[in-house]
């Protein structure tokens, strides 16, 4: 069979995606504020279609507009997050149990190609690439939901947790590396065994274990912040 590549995305998901990316990388960093006039030079588009672009962002909790300031990149809360995370693991949970896709060979293959690029971080760790493997598979995972809402769901509160994440990253690659790996390593089996279940509740047991991360780096981070007060 030929498989015939992916139709090109439409320029404003090609623009929303490379601005989300932005802000989850701490390209734009909270308080960052987005000139509407520059991103609509920027991408060649007018301040129409660059709108409906923002308020996807801001519909998703990354960015909001202000008064007198325009339109910034949010700060993540740590009550906030916590709400976020707490959801995320019920959501993971649901994952073997509403309408799930069953994954093929193709999809252990690309577990397979995951498995070995995380490797290799191991060795030299490089945020970009951390990022975009755990982009991956967190569409790997999300195109085996087969309930619309809840893919939908799940894809919305990764994005809103991933700022923290990174930043966490960004000071611990070694660790969350090693992490990804197993994480990576524990996925390939469920998949390969055909059990959605099994792989919502190795989701779920991450997720859990990031949402442990958040708590330790926003603890670390306030006594920092009181030592030099």
């Amino acid at each position: 069979m030929t498989r015939h590549a992916p139709a090109p995305l439409p320029l404003s998901e090609q623009i929303y995606r490379t601005l989300r990316e932005r802000v989850c990388l701490l390209d734009y960093p909270p308080g960052t504020v987005l000139r509407e006039a520059d991103l609509a030079a920027e991408f060649g588009v007018s301040r129409t279609p660059l709108r409906a672009v923002l308020q996807r962002l801001a519909e998703g909790g990354l960015i909001e507009s202000r008064d007198g300031v325009g339109t910034i990149v949010t700060e993540p809360d740590l009550d906030e997050l916590r709400d976020i995370y707490a959801m995320r693991m019920k959501v993971a949970g649901l994952i073997g149990e509403l309408s799930p896709r069953m994954p093929s060979a193709d999809h252990v293959g690309l577990i397979d190609g995951l498995i070995a690029r995380a490797a290799k971080l191991a060795v030299a760790f490089d945020l970009k690439q951390y990022w975009t493997i755990n982009h991956e598979l967190h569409f790997l995972i999300s195109g085996l939901i087969g309930n619309s809402a809840l893919r939908e769901t799940w894809d919305q509160l990764y994005f809103r947790a991933a700022r923290m994440w990174y930043a966490i990253a960004e000071q611990d690659g070694p660790g969350v590396a090693t992490s990804l790996a197993d994480e990576l390593r524990e996925m390939r089996r469920a998949l390969a065994d055909g059990d959605m279940t099994a792989a919502g509740f190795i989701q779920h047991n991450y997720i859990a274990a990031g949402a442990r991360r958040v708590e330790a780096f926003y603890a670390a981070d306030q006594q920092a912040l009181a030592m030099t007060r």
